[in-house]
């Protein structure tokens, strides 16, 4: 193990009762190596780059076409 190495934790929390959480946590839970994935979706969110299998099959939820669409954190938790 490299000398200069400093690991530090970030929780990730799904509530498993929600479909759509309980769908991302077995996606993420089938991984083999879940906190690389993860990591990597960080880095393409900071950087801005997407699949482009994403790009392609996802489209925008009729509820994020909304102009009254707000976000809530509440769900995420």
């Amino acid at each position: 193990m490299p000398r200069n190495v400093e690991i530090k934790a970030i929780q990730v929390t799904f509530n498993v009762l929600d479909p759509e959480q309980k769908r991302a946590y077995e996606h993420a839970y089938r991984k083999t190596n879940s906190s690389g994935y993860i990591k990597r979706l960080i880095d393409r969110d900071m950087t801005g780059i997407a699949p482009a299998i994403m790009s392609a099959q996802t489209s925008i939820p009729s509820k994020l076409m909304e102009d009254n669409f707000e976000f809530e954190v509440e769900s995420f938790v």
